[in-house]
């Protein structure tokens, strides 16, 4: 069996490599699409590209408009739409123009999906709805790519690490993974301040109330996001993840000290809740999804703070 796997993110490239070893598949090509170039992107693709056949890493900086971003991933990754005889294609980001395109053109091979984190288990996530303005419309057409509906119709087999939890297939297809272990053997407490894209989910006020707020908590570090431009200034230091997404590095540097976690409601949020001994989501109390975001929050047993 050969199998095309596409991936856009760290944690992606971390779930992938559990359902190529679930699959029981050696013989892969592996594409990684990027506009980060974080050092987890490099870190994560490294490993998958000496397991895999084929590999090609994409870096395409953010566009001022979004869609030449689009145009160039296109055309960057145009020898793949050439590539044939695949048995397998294997992604997360079943909305995004290019990944989706290209695992479309591939329309004969068996599709199996995973998670993308939260967004998979938001009810009106990225994932369970739509966009139907014309100009989505119109570029889902000139990239070729299908509709939520089309995809999710598609889909054999979706692996998720949320038990339990609606996911964008019906419980026939889910199949699940084990996330992280952690025992804490101590009384001690870690606190650590999970970063996020600030600048793309909050304005500058709400940012401001953020971290006015944070540095009133006790934070031990500072866990960046990769996509984070600029880190708040709460006066802690920034937790060295050497490459790792940050579960993994969380969980090695807290060395058996109970974990706490404060920030916006993240996939890490929700990857690590079952081994914290507390975890806080912070929120703006005027954002249109607080009630959403708050209910999701308190289903997975964080604790929910407005400020």
């Amino acid at each position: 069996m050969k199998a095309l796997v596409v991936i856009r993110t760290p944690f992606q490239a971390w779930l992938a490599q559990k359902v190529l070893e679930k699959e029981e598949v050696e013989n892969f090509d592996i594409v990684y699409f990027t506009q980060n170039n974080a050092e987890e992107d490099q870190y994560y693709y490294s490993q998958l590209s000496h397991q895999s056949n084929k590999s090609d890493y994409i870096f395409v900086r953010s566009q001022r408009f979004d869609i030449f971003s689009h145009f160039i991933f296109r055309l960057k990754a145009h020898k793949w739409y050439k590539q044939g005889n695949y048995d397998l294609v294997m992604y997360a980001s079943i909305n995004a123009l290019v990944p989706n395109s290209l695992i479309s053109k591939h329309k004969h091979a068996k599709l199996i999906t995973f998670d993308d984190g939260a967004a998979n288990v938001f009810i009106n996530g990225i994932f369970n709805s739509e966009a139907e303005a014309f100009r989505n419309k119109f570029y889902r057409i000139i990239m070729r790519s299908k509709s939520l509906e089309v995809v999710k119709d598609r889909i054999s087999r979706h692996y998720t690490t949320y038990p339990s939890k609606d996911n964008i297939v019906e419980s026939k297809r889910l199949y699940y993974l084990d996330g992280w272990g952690y025992k804490s053997i101590s009384s001690q407490v870690k606190t650590y301040f999970i970063g996020a894209p600030f600048e793309e989910i909050m304005n500058t006020e709400q940012i401001i109330r953020l971290e006015n707020h944070v540095k009133q908590l006790k934070i031990d570090c500072y866990v960046a996001h990769p996509r984070e431009r600029t880190t708040l200034n709460i006066g802690v230091k920034l937790l060295e993840k050497n490459g790792r997404i940050a579960e993994d590095a969380i969980i090695a540097d807290a060395k058996g000290k109970n974990i706490r976690l404060v920030g916006w409601l993240s996939t890490v949020m929700l990857n690590l809740e079952s081994v914290c001994e507390d975890s806080v989501v912070l929120l703006p109390k005027e954002s249109n999804q607080v009630q959403e975001l708050t209910k999701l929050s308190r289903d997975f047993g964080c604790r929910v703070i407005l400020i």
